[in-house]
């Protein structure tokens, strides 16, 4: 992988543990996470018109744009249900590992079978080394925030993170990365607005005052870091860099264990040597 690559990624990183900490300090709330995707769009306007008045919308009509742009958009309204589950009672350093971990493998796996990516043994061995270590992770969290919803909220969050990330890579390659993201949370944030309609009708207008200053921090950081992604998906193969990117996991476990005094113990220390570890191969691969 190459230097620009993996500095953009790994940046990609630190802004993903930032907005995936403010949703752990608003409990997952979601008319916080879901005003955060409408604020991400509208800070991203300028940007797409002028995208579009440079290229057109040329690609977007062509089937294969269209259909992953649909797809994505539906995959990330369920990712981001998915965020504001896991994190109404599950900690950070626990159910964030096993998001992010359980799709690594898998990922690189179809990356290979359907996208024909290849990967060198040492870059195999980093990617082994980082999902190890991000499910340990979550394995030694604190038990006390670990139950059932949390878990399977963790897992299915896991397997979107799968389908969208190979997704996306096929569709940069026909529509500008800064189009293609303002469509998928565009896309994202209508999946979400009826649900949240129904929820809380008659509170709808506070709760949304209320939400205005985190939806700021998770919408805005959740657009840039994607888009540091997408930029990165036109530049490298989609394994090295989903795994290269859950640096995020250690950025976040130690935000947690700083900012929300979760617990810091032996064994978790060494899953992230295994996780940094791990990224060192990749960058050498």
């Amino acid at each position: 992988m190459s230097p620009s690559v993996f500095l953009l990624v790994l940046l990609s990183a630190v802004f993903h543990a930032g907005w995936n900490l403010a949703a752990r300090k608003v409990s997952g709330n979601l008319m916080t996470v879901w005003l955060g995707l409408w604020l991400g769009c509208g800070l991203l306007v300028p940007a797409v018109i002028a995208v579009t008045i440079r290229d057109g919308l040329g690609d977007l009509l062509q089937p294969p744009a269209f259909s992953c742009v649909i797809a994505t958009g539906l995959i990330h309204g369920i990712y981001f249900r998915l965020v504001a589950a896991m994190y109404r009672r599950g900690e950070i350093s626990f159910v964030y590992p096993i998001a992010r971990g359980s799709g690594i493998a898998l990922t690189a796996v179809l990356a290979i079978l359907v996208l024909k990516e290849e990967f060198t043994t040492l870059g195999a061995l980093g990617i082994g080394l980082i999902s190890a270590g991000i499910l340990a992770l979550g394995a030694i969290g604190n038990r006390k925030t670990d139950n059932a919803s949390s878990l399977i909220s963790a897992l299915g969050l896991g397997a979107t993170i799968v389908a969208y990330s190979l997704i996306d890579k096929v569709g940069v390659g026909y529509i500008h990365p800064v189009t293609y993201i303002w469509l998928q949370f565009l896309i994202a944030a209508m999946v979400l607005t009826p649900f949240l309609i129904r929820r809380c009708p008659t509170a709808f207008g506070p709760e949304l005052r209320r939400s205005v200053g985190w939806a700021f921090v998770i919408g805005g950081g959740s657009i840039a870091t994607y888009l540091m992604v997408l930029f990165a998906f036109t530049m490298g193969p989609v394994g090295y860099i989903v795994a290269v990117r859950e640096l995020s996991v250690v950025f976040g476990s130690l935000a947690g264990i700083f900012f929300l005094k979760e617990q810091c113990t032996p064994l978790k220390v060494i899953t992230l040597i295994f996780i940094t570890a791990g990224n060192i191969f990749i960058r050498l691969s």
